[in-house]
C-alpha cells in the first residue's frame, strides 16, 4: 500500500467514525461498525488503527488542527473587531463543536476512560484559556475594557471558555433543537458578559 493510499484509507476511517460517534455515540460503535462503515476488512483497519480509542485520540488531533485554522483569523483580527472579538470566538466554536459533537456530549467520560487523551486535552484547553485571555487582555490595553485586575482578567477569560465550552451540553438537557436559534442566545449571553466590564465611553 503506498503512503498516499494509506493516508486516504485512513482519513476515510476518521471521517467514517466521526460521524457514527456523533450518530450514535462511542459506546454503540465497534471498530467493526467503522470498518463495514468505510466497506474494508477489520484487520484492514487495525493496520491503521489498533483499537476504537486510538481513532478517538487522532480525531481529537483533527479537532486542534481545524480548531487553530479556524481561530487563527479571529485572533490575528482581535484588535480591528473590537468586543466583536469575543462574539465571533463563540460563533465559531459553537460552529466546529457541531462537527465534533460526540466529543462534547461525552468528555468526561472520553478523559476518564483514556488517560493518554486526557493529556492531550488538558493542554489543549490551557491553550484556548490563554488566547481568550489574550482577547481579554488586548480589550483592556485597547481602552474597550474598563481597567480590572489580572485576577479579575482571569476570570473573565475562565467565565466565557466556560460558557463556550459547554454551551452545546446546557442546549441539549434544555431541549433546544434548533442550532441558530440556541447559537444567538448563546452569543447574546457572551455579549452581556463581557459587556459588564465595557469601558466607559
Amino acid at each position: 500500500m503506498t503512503a498516499k493510499a494509506k493516508m486516504k484509507t485512513r482519513d476515510k476511517i476518521l471521517e467514517k467514525a466521526l460521524t457514527l460517534f456523533n450518530e450514535r455515540g462511542t459506546a454503540s460503535v465497534t471498530t467493526n461498525h467503522i470498518a463495514d462503515e468505510v466497506g474494508i476488512s477489520p484487520g484492514n483497519l487495525y493496520y491503521h488503527f489498533r483499537n476504537r480509542e486510538e481513532i478517538i485520540r487522532y480525531i481529537f488531533e483533527m479537532m486542534e488542527v481545524e480548531s487553530r485554522e479556524g481561530f487563527g483569523p479571529i485572533a490575528n483580527k482581535a484588535q480591528a473587531m473590537g468586543l466583536q472579538a469575543f462574539e465571533e470566538t463563540f460563533r465559531f466554536i459553537q460552529q466546529f463543536n457541531q462537527r465534533f459533537i460526540f466529543f462534547k456530549r461525552e468528555l468526561p467520560i472520553l478523559l476518564m476512560r483514556d488517560p493518554k487523551l486526557k493529556v492531550r486535552f488538558d493542554i489543549a484547553h490551557q491553550d484556548t484559556l490563554s488566547l481568550i485571555r489574550t482577547l481579554v487582555d488586548g480589550a483592556v490595553a485597547g481602552g474597550l475594557l474598563r481597567h480590572i485586575e489580572v485576577e479579575e482578567r482571569q476570570l473573565l477569560a475562565e467565565m466565557s471558555w466556560m460558557l463556550t465550552l459547554f454551551w452545546p451540553n446546557y442546549l441539549e438537557i434544555s431541549g433546544e433543537e434548533n442550532f441558530n436559534e440556541g447559537l444567538e442566545r448563546g452569543i447574546a449571553m457572551i455579549r452581556l458578559l463581557v459587556h459588564e466590564f465595557k469601558a466607559d465611553e
